[in-house]
């Protein structure tokens, strides 16, 4: 994931698409508490050098 001031690209081969798909499915399934996330960082699950992500649930909006 690169940050361009503003604009947010998430740069990923098929598995990585894949990866981050099941993550927001996850986070989307009934009896997922509103609040749950997951970090996504270059030591868990991104590339070295990757702008970190958080995935957040929010019933909220």
């Amino acid at each position: 994931m690169r940050d361009l001031g503003g604009e947010v690209v998430i740069e990923a081969n098929a598995a990585g698409l894949r990866t981050l798909a099941g993550h927001l499915l996850a986070l989307a399934c009934d009896g997922v508490p509103d609040g749950s996330h997951l970090h996504l960082e270059d030591s868990n699950g991104l590339e070295d050098g990757s702008v970190g992500l958080v995935l957040e649930r929010s019933d909220d909006e």
